[in-house]
Protein backbone atom coordinates (compact mmCIF):
# COMPACT_ATOMS: atom_id res chain seq x y z
CA UNK A 1 0.00 0.00 0.00
CA UNK A 2 1.33 3.51 -0.45
CA UNK A 3 1.88 6.42 1.65
CA UNK A 4 -0.67 8.66 -0.06
CA UNK A 5 -2.60 12.35 0.37
CA UNK A 6 -1.39 15.50 1.36
CA UNK A 7 -4.06 18.99 1.53
CA UNK A 8 -6.78 17.78 -0.60
CA UNK A 9 -9.82 15.76 0.81
CA UNK A 10 -13.28 15.33 -1.44
CA UNK A 11 -16.32 13.35 0.01
CA UNK A 12 -18.47 10.78 -1.98
CA UNK A 13 -19.10 6.83 -3.06
CA UNK A 14 -18.97 4.73 -6.05
CA UNK A 15 -17.60 2.34 -8.91
CA UNK A 16 -18.10 0.12 -10.90
CA UNK A 17 -16.74 -2.50 -13.18
CA UNK A 18 -13.85 -1.38 -15.60
CA UNK A 19 -14.49 -2.21 -19.18
CA UNK A 20 -12.74 -0.80 -22.12
CA UNK A 21 -11.29 -1.30 -25.60
CA UNK A 22 -12.84 -1.10 -29.03
CA UNK A 23 -16.19 -2.49 -30.07
CA UNK A 24 -16.91 -3.37 -33.41
CA UNK A 25 -18.63 -0.46 -34.63
CA UNK A 26 -15.31 1.13 -33.84
CA UNK A 27 -15.90 2.76 -30.74
CA UNK A 28 -13.41 3.11 -28.43
CA UNK A 29 -13.86 2.88 -24.95
CA UNK A 30 -12.03 4.02 -21.79
CA UNK A 31 -12.28 3.54 -18.20
CA UNK A 32 -11.92 7.17 -16.00
CA UNK A 33 -11.30 7.00 -12.35
CA UNK A 34 -11.41 9.98 -9.90
CA UNK A 35 -13.00 11.63 -6.72
CA UNK A 36 -14.83 14.19 -7.63
CA UNK A 37 -17.78 13.79 -5.83
CA UNK A 38 -19.65 16.72 -4.99
CA UNK A 39 -20.74 19.46 -7.65
CA UNK A 40 -17.51 19.72 -9.06
CA UNK A 41 -17.96 15.89 -9.84
CA UNK A 42 -21.35 16.68 -11.56
CA UNK A 43 -19.57 19.72 -13.43
CA UNK A 44 -17.05 17.08 -14.77
CA UNK A 45 -19.44 14.74 -15.66
CA UNK A 46 -21.52 16.88 -18.20
CA UNK A 47 -18.21 17.99 -19.45
CA UNK A 48 -17.46 14.19 -19.95
CA UNK A 49 -20.91 13.47 -21.67
CA UNK A 50 -20.24 16.53 -24.20
CA UNK A 51 -16.94 14.92 -25.44
CA UNK A 52 -18.49 11.66 -25.65
CA UNK A 53 -21.38 13.34 -27.93
CA UNK A 54 -18.91 15.74 -29.78
CA UNK A 55 -15.63 14.01 -30.24
CA UNK A 56 -14.88 12.73 -34.16
CA UNK A 57 -12.82 9.45 -33.14
CA UNK A 58 -15.45 7.21 -32.06
CA UNK A 59 -14.01 7.44 -28.20
CA UNK A 60 -16.40 6.72 -25.32
CA UNK A 61 -15.61 7.94 -21.64
CA UNK A 62 -17.05 5.76 -18.64
CA UNK A 63 -16.39 7.53 -15.44
CA UNK A 64 -16.45 6.53 -12.07
CA UNK A 65 -16.30 8.35 -9.37
CA UNK A 66 -15.38 7.36 -5.61
CA UNK A 67 -13.63 9.06 -2.32
CA UNK A 68 -10.52 9.70 -3.01
CA UNK A 69 -9.27 6.96 0.09
CA UNK A 70 -10.98 4.49 -1.56
CA UNK A 71 -9.28 5.47 -4.97
CA UNK A 72 -5.76 5.14 -3.24
CA UNK A 73 -6.85 2.23 -1.48
CA UNK A 74 -8.65 0.04 -4.75
CA UNK A 75 -6.05 1.64 -7.77
CA UNK A 76 -2.09 0.20 -6.24
CA UNK A 77 -3.86 -3.33 -6.45
CA UNK A 78 -5.75 -3.34 -9.69
CA UNK A 79 -2.87 -1.72 -11.64
CA UNK A 80 -1.07 -4.87 -10.13
CA UNK A 81 -3.41 -7.06 -10.97
CA UNK A 82 -4.54 -5.16 -15.04
CA UNK A 83 -7.73 -4.14 -14.24
CA UNK A 84 -7.38 -0.25 -13.25
CA UNK A 85 -8.61 1.72 -15.63
CA UNK A 86 -7.47 3.54 -18.48
CA UNK A 87 -6.96 6.90 -17.58
CA UNK A 88 -7.31 8.67 -14.33
CA UNK A 89 -7.40 12.05 -12.09
CA UNK A 90 -4.77 12.27 -9.23
CA UNK A 91 -3.81 14.25 -6.13
CA UNK A 92 -0.79 16.17 -6.61
CA UNK A 93 0.15 14.95 -2.57
CA UNK A 94 -0.53 11.57 -4.18
CA UNK A 95 1.22 10.99 -7.26
CA UNK A 96 4.66 10.76 -6.53
CA UNK A 97 4.09 7.36 -4.44
CA UNK A 98 2.88 6.26 -8.02
CA UNK A 99 5.72 7.26 -10.06
CA UNK A 100 8.38 5.56 -6.77
CA UNK A 101 6.38 2.23 -7.65
CA UNK A 102 6.55 2.43 -11.39
CA UNK A 103 2.22 2.58 -11.32
CA UNK A 104 2.09 5.53 -13.51
CA UNK A 105 3.40 6.29 -17.14
CA UNK A 106 5.75 9.47 -17.92
CA UNK A 107 3.46 11.37 -20.53
CA UNK A 108 6.30 14.13 -22.12
CA UNK A 109 4.73 12.75 -25.62
CA UNK A 110 1.61 14.50 -24.75
CA UNK A 111 3.55 17.72 -25.93
CA UNK A 112 4.02 16.32 -29.30
CA UNK A 113 -0.03 14.82 -29.53
CA UNK A 114 -1.25 16.95 -32.46
CA UNK A 115 -3.17 20.01 -31.76
CA UNK A 116 -1.53 20.60 -28.31
CA UNK A 117 -0.06 23.47 -27.20
CA UNK A 118 2.13 23.27 -24.30
CA UNK A 119 3.01 27.31 -24.49
CA UNK A 120 -0.32 28.00 -23.07
CA UNK A 121 0.60 26.04 -19.94
CA UNK A 122 1.60 28.14 -16.67
CA UNK A 123 4.94 26.74 -15.86
CA UNK A 124 4.33 26.48 -11.92
CA UNK A 125 1.14 24.18 -13.58
CA UNK A 126 3.54 21.50 -15.15
CA UNK A 127 5.72 21.28 -12.67
CA UNK A 128 3.16 20.23 -10.06
CA UNK A 129 3.15 16.63 -12.38
CA UNK A 130 7.23 16.35 -12.78
CA UNK A 131 9.72 14.40 -11.21
CA UNK A 132 12.98 14.27 -12.34
CA UNK A 133 12.36 16.20 -15.03
CA UNK A 134 9.69 14.26 -16.54
CA UNK A 135 6.01 14.70 -16.79
CA UNK A 136 3.80 12.26 -15.01
CA UNK A 137 0.57 14.32 -15.03
CA UNK A 138 -0.85 16.90 -17.44
CA UNK A 139 -2.87 19.54 -15.13
CA UNK A 140 -6.54 19.30 -14.55
CA UNK A 141 -6.61 22.02 -12.15
CA UNK A 142 -4.29 23.92 -9.93
CA UNK A 143 -5.43 25.22 -6.36
CA UNK A 144 -3.81 26.80 -2.90
CA UNK A 145 -5.04 28.26 0.46
CA UNK A 146 -6.12 31.72 -0.05
CA UNK A 147 -7.46 33.92 2.49
CA UNK A 148 -11.35 34.38 2.98
CA UNK A 149 -13.18 37.29 5.12
CA UNK A 150 -16.69 37.86 6.16
CA UNK A 151 -17.42 41.46 5.05
CA UNK A 152 -20.70 41.68 7.62
CA UNK A 153 -18.40 40.66 10.70
CA UNK A 154 -15.33 43.32 9.59
CA UNK A 155 -17.89 46.09 9.87
CA UNK A 156 -19.13 45.04 13.01
CA UNK A 157 -16.02 44.82 14.16
CA UNK A 158 -15.15 48.23 12.95
CA UNK A 159 -12.59 47.15 10.75
CA UNK A 160 -12.88 48.16 6.91
CA UNK A 161 -14.73 45.80 5.06
CA UNK A 162 -12.84 45.73 1.70
CA UNK A 163 -9.02 45.68 3.53
CA UNK A 164 -8.47 42.28 4.51
CA UNK A 165 -4.38 41.68 6.22
CA UNK A 166 -1.81 41.89 3.58
CA UNK A 167 0.10 40.56 6.21
CA UNK A 168 0.47 37.61 8.30
CA UNK A 169 1.05 39.65 11.98
CA UNK A 170 -1.69 41.74 10.79
CA UNK A 171 -4.04 38.79 10.32
CA UNK A 172 -3.09 37.87 14.06
CA UNK A 173 -4.17 41.41 15.67
CA UNK A 174 -7.45 41.56 13.39
CA UNK A 175 -8.49 38.33 14.26
CA UNK A 176 -8.25 39.34 18.17
CA UNK A 177 -10.24 42.50 17.34
CA UNK A 178 -12.51 39.77 15.30
CA UNK A 179 -13.56 37.71 17.94
CA UNK A 180 -16.78 38.01 19.87
CA UNK A 181 -17.12 35.54 22.58
CA UNK A 182 -20.55 36.58 23.67
CA UNK A 183 -21.77 35.79 19.87
CA UNK A 184 -19.65 32.54 19.34
CA UNK A 185 -17.87 34.54 16.86
CA UNK A 186 -14.29 33.50 16.11
CA UNK A 187 -11.42 35.87 14.32
CA UNK A 188 -9.78 32.65 12.79
CA UNK A 189 -10.11 28.91 12.19
CA UNK A 190 -6.57 27.15 12.67
CA UNK A 191 -8.17 23.36 12.48
CA UNK A 192 -5.95 20.75 13.92
CA UNK A 193 -5.38 19.04 10.44
CA UNK A 194 -4.40 22.65 8.96
CA UNK A 195 -0.80 21.59 8.58
CA UNK A 196 -1.02 23.13 4.72
CA UNK A 197 -1.97 27.23 6.72
CA UNK A 198 0.93 26.06 8.66
CA UNK A 199 3.46 25.46 5.91
CA UNK A 200 2.46 28.94 4.00
CA UNK A 201 2.83 30.20 6.61
CA UNK A 202 6.48 29.01 7.42
CA UNK A 203 7.43 29.69 3.94
CA UNK A 204 6.20 33.16 4.65
CA UNK A 205 8.66 33.91 7.33
CA UNK A 206 11.49 32.13 5.45
CA UNK A 207 11.42 28.80 7.30
CA UNK A 208 11.28 25.30 5.56
CA UNK A 209 11.07 21.55 6.33
CA UNK A 210 13.37 19.74 5.05
CA UNK A 211 16.59 20.45 3.07
CA UNK A 212 16.29 21.09 -1.03
CA UNK A 213 16.94 17.04 -1.69
CA UNK A 214 14.47 15.54 1.57
CA UNK A 215 17.30 14.15 3.21
CA UNK A 216 17.65 16.29 6.18
CA UNK A 217 15.06 18.07 8.55
CA UNK A 218 15.30 22.24 8.82
CA UNK A 219 12.13 22.30 10.98
CA UNK A 220 14.26 23.29 14.22
CA UNK A 221 14.75 26.31 12.86
CA UNK A 222 14.54 30.28 14.33
CA UNK A 223 12.30 31.11 11.74
CA UNK A 224 9.78 27.60 12.10
CA UNK A 225 9.88 28.80 15.94
CA UNK A 226 8.86 32.31 15.49
CA UNK A 227 5.27 30.44 13.81
CA UNK A 228 4.41 28.51 16.50
CA UNK A 229 4.94 31.06 19.01
CA UNK A 230 2.32 33.50 16.66
CA UNK A 231 -0.03 30.97 16.22
CA UNK A 232 0.12 29.51 19.81
CA UNK A 233 -0.67 33.24 20.82
CA UNK A 234 -4.11 33.41 18.22
CA UNK A 235 -4.96 30.11 18.95
CA UNK A 236 -4.41 29.22 23.06
CA UNK A 237 -3.60 32.88 24.69
CA UNK A 238 -5.83 35.04 22.38
CA UNK A 239 -8.54 31.86 21.68
CA UNK A 240 -9.11 33.81 18.36
CA UNK A 241 -9.59 30.55 17.07
CA UNK A 242 -11.72 27.56 18.09
CA UNK A 243 -8.85 25.44 19.82
CA UNK A 244 -9.58 22.06 18.65
CA UNK A 245 -11.61 21.97 15.02
CA UNK A 246 -11.25 20.25 12.10
CA UNK A 247 -11.08 21.57 8.77
CA UNK A 248 -14.82 20.44 7.75
CA UNK A 249 -15.95 22.10 11.20
CA UNK A 250 -13.66 25.55 10.13
CA UNK A 251 -16.00 25.26 7.06
CA UNK A 252 -19.38 25.20 8.79
CA UNK A 253 -18.46 28.16 10.65
CA UNK A 254 -17.17 30.01 8.00
CA UNK A 255 -20.70 29.02 6.07
CA UNK A 256 -23.02 29.98 8.68
CA UNK A 257 -21.37 33.44 9.59
CA UNK A 258 -19.30 32.67 12.49
CA UNK A 259 -16.22 32.90 11.26
CA UNK A 260 -14.67 36.47 10.43
CA UNK A 261 -11.52 34.65 8.88
CA UNK A 262 -10.13 31.42 7.06
CA UNK A 263 -7.78 29.60 4.59
CA UNK A 264 -8.77 27.31 2.60
CA UNK A 265 -9.19 25.82 -1.29
CA UNK A 266 -11.27 27.60 -4.22
CA UNK A 267 -13.98 24.67 -3.13
CA UNK A 268 -15.36 27.22 -0.42
CA UNK A 269 -16.75 29.53 -2.83
CA UNK A 270 -19.56 27.55 -3.81
CA UNK A 271 -20.50 27.43 0.06
CA UNK A 272 -20.44 30.58 0.60
CA UNK A 273 -22.18 31.94 -2.11
CA UNK A 274 -25.08 29.17 -1.50
CA UNK A 275 -25.45 30.56 1.89
CA UNK A 276 -24.91 34.44 0.83
CA UNK A 277 -22.36 34.99 2.73
CA UNK A 278 -21.01 38.65 2.81
CA UNK A 279 -17.41 37.56 1.97
CA UNK A 280 -14.08 38.37 0.28
CA UNK A 281 -10.97 36.44 -1.25
CA UNK A 282 -7.90 36.99 -1.38
CA UNK A 283 -4.26 35.85 -2.11
CA UNK A 284 -2.51 34.19 1.68
CA UNK A 285 -0.82 36.82 3.37
CA UNK A 286 2.60 37.79 3.00
CA UNK A 287 5.82 37.64 4.99
CA UNK A 288 9.41 37.92 5.77
CA UNK A 289 9.70 36.47 2.33
CA UNK A 290 7.31 38.73 0.61
CA UNK A 291 4.84 37.01 -1.65
CA UNK A 292 4.45 33.40 -1.35
CA UNK A 293 2.71 30.75 -1.74
CA UNK A 294 2.09 26.63 -1.94
CA UNK A 295 0.83 25.10 -5.71
CA UNK A 296 -1.17 22.44 -5.29
CA UNK A 297 -3.51 20.38 -7.81
CA UNK A 298 -4.72 17.68 -9.35
CA UNK A 299 -3.27 16.33 -12.95
CA UNK A 300 -4.24 13.31 -15.36
CA UNK A 301 -2.98 9.98 -15.43
CA UNK A 302 -2.06 6.70 -16.91
CA UNK A 303 -1.58 4.15 -14.91
CA UNK A 304 1.35 1.75 -15.92
CA UNK A 305 -0.58 -1.44 -17.02
CA UNK A 306 -2.83 1.09 -19.09
CA UNK A 307 -1.79 0.01 -23.17
CA UNK A 308 -0.02 2.01 -25.60
CA UNK A 309 -2.49 1.60 -28.08
CA UNK A 310 -5.21 3.99 -25.91
CA UNK A 311 -2.64 6.72 -25.56
CA UNK A 312 -3.81 8.29 -28.45
CA UNK A 313 -7.87 8.27 -27.41
CA UNK A 314 -6.62 9.36 -23.70
CA UNK A 315 -4.71 12.28 -24.92
CA UNK A 316 -7.31 13.71 -27.57
CA UNK A 317 -9.92 13.59 -24.06
CA UNK A 318 -6.82 15.47 -22.09
CA UNK A 319 -6.32 17.96 -25.04
CA UNK A 320 -9.98 18.73 -24.90
CA UNK A 321 -9.99 19.57 -21.33
CA UNK A 322 -7.07 21.70 -21.25
CA UNK A 323 -9.14 23.58 -24.34
CA UNK A 324 -9.25 27.75 -23.72
CA UNK A 325 -13.35 26.63 -23.46
CA UNK A 326 -13.18 24.08 -20.86
CA UNK A 327 -10.77 25.60 -18.68
CA UNK A 328 -13.27 28.94 -18.80
CA UNK A 329 -15.98 27.12 -17.82
CA UNK A 330 -14.19 25.05 -14.87
CA UNK A 331 -13.19 28.16 -13.46
CA UNK A 332 -16.44 29.97 -13.85
CA UNK A 333 -18.03 27.45 -12.22
CA UNK A 334 -15.88 26.36 -9.79
CA UNK A 335 -14.37 29.16 -8.76
CA UNK A 336 -10.90 27.95 -9.51
CA UNK A 337 -7.77 29.88 -10.73
CA UNK A 338 -6.85 29.25 -14.33
CA UNK A 339 -3.19 27.81 -15.31
CA UNK A 340 -3.72 28.38 -19.11
CA UNK A 341 -2.81 31.76 -20.28
CA UNK A 342 -5.31 31.81 -22.87
CA UNK A 343 -7.90 31.41 -20.21
CA UNK A 344 -6.32 33.82 -17.63
CA UNK A 345 -6.63 36.41 -20.19
CA UNK A 346 -10.11 35.77 -21.18
CA UNK A 347 -12.14 39.47 -20.82
CA UNK A 348 -15.11 37.59 -18.99
CA UNK A 349 -12.51 35.81 -16.44
CA UNK A 350 -10.66 39.30 -15.88
CA UNK A 351 -14.17 40.92 -14.72
CA UNK A 352 -14.35 37.84 -12.67
CA UNK A 353 -13.59 39.01 -9.14
CA UNK A 354 -13.05 35.96 -7.77
CA UNK A 355 -11.45 33.80 -10.17
CA UNK A 356 -8.84 36.61 -11.41
CA UNK A 357 -7.84 37.32 -7.61
CA UNK A 358 -7.40 33.76 -7.11
CA UNK A 359 -5.26 33.47 -10.83
CA UNK A 360 -2.89 36.21 -9.15
CA UNK A 361 -1.29 33.29 -6.56
CA UNK A 362 -0.57 31.25 -9.68
CA UNK A 363 2.10 33.18 -10.68
CA UNK A 364 4.27 32.72 -7.59
CA UNK A 365 3.31 29.65 -5.79
CA UNK A 366 5.74 26.92 -5.82
CA UNK A 367 4.50 22.92 -5.21
CA UNK A 368 5.69 21.94 -2.25
CA UNK A 369 7.83 18.69 -0.97
CA UNK A 370 7.75 18.04 -4.67
CA UNK A 371 8.50 14.47 -5.60
CA UNK A 372 8.66 13.38 -2.30
CA UNK A 373 6.98 10.27 -0.86
CA UNK A 374 7.41 11.36 2.55
CA UNK A 375 5.19 14.20 2.92
CA UNK A 376 1.71 12.41 3.86
CA UNK A 377 3.27 10.17 6.66
CA UNK A 378 5.31 13.05 7.86
CA UNK A 379 1.45 15.16 8.02
CA UNK A 380 -0.70 12.66 9.81
CA UNK A 381 2.56 11.21 12.34
CA UNK A 382 4.20 14.24 13.28
CA UNK A 383 2.89 17.65 12.12
CA UNK A 384 -0.75 17.29 13.15
CA UNK A 385 -0.20 15.80 16.41
CA UNK A 386 1.86 18.37 16.91
CA UNK A 387 -0.59 21.22 16.34
CA UNK A 388 -2.71 20.01 18.63
CA UNK A 389 -0.50 19.73 21.56
CA UNK A 390 0.36 23.70 20.23
CA UNK A 391 -3.08 24.93 20.40
CA UNK A 392 -3.35 23.08 24.18
CA UNK A 393 -0.43 25.25 25.57
CA UNK A 394 2.62 22.68 24.88
CA UNK A 395 6.18 24.31 24.65
CA UNK A 396 6.75 25.42 21.10
CA UNK A 397 10.62 24.86 21.15
CA UNK A 398 10.03 20.98 22.74
CA UNK A 399 7.23 20.64 20.29
CA UNK A 400 10.11 21.47 17.46
CA UNK A 401 12.96 20.11 18.69
CA UNK A 402 11.04 16.51 18.93
CA UNK A 403 9.30 16.86 15.58
CA UNK A 404 12.56 17.51 14.05
CA UNK A 405 14.35 14.16 15.54
CA UNK A 406 10.88 12.67 14.67
CA UNK A 407 11.39 13.82 10.86
CA UNK A 408 14.51 13.13 10.20
CA UNK A 409 13.71 9.49 11.27
CA UNK A 410 11.10 9.17 8.40
CA UNK A 411 13.43 10.70 5.88
CA UNK A 412 15.91 8.34 6.52
CA UNK A 413 13.57 5.24 6.38
CA UNK A 414 13.49 3.22 3.09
Amino acid sequence: MFVLAFVLSLTACGSSKQTSGTSKDGTITLTFWNGFTASDGEILQGIVNRFNKTNDQHIKIKMDVMTWANFNEKLPPAISSKTAPDFVLMNYGDFASYVANGAVQPLDDFWKYKGVNKSDFSQTALKLGKIDGKQYFIPMQVQGMYLYWNKDLFKKAGLDPNKPPRTWDELVTMAKKLTDPSKKVYGFAFPTDGNAILYNWMLANKGSLTNSNYSKSTFNSKANLEVLNTIQKLVYKDKSSPQSISGAEADNLMNSGQLAMYMNGPWLNNGLKKNEINYGVTTIPEGKAGKTAILDGVGFAIPSSTDESKKEAIYEFIKYWNTTKIGKEWSTKNGFPPYLKSVSNDPEIKKNHIVSELGKQVKYAKPFMSGSTKTATINNDIINPLLEKLFSGADPKKLLKDADKNINEKLSEN
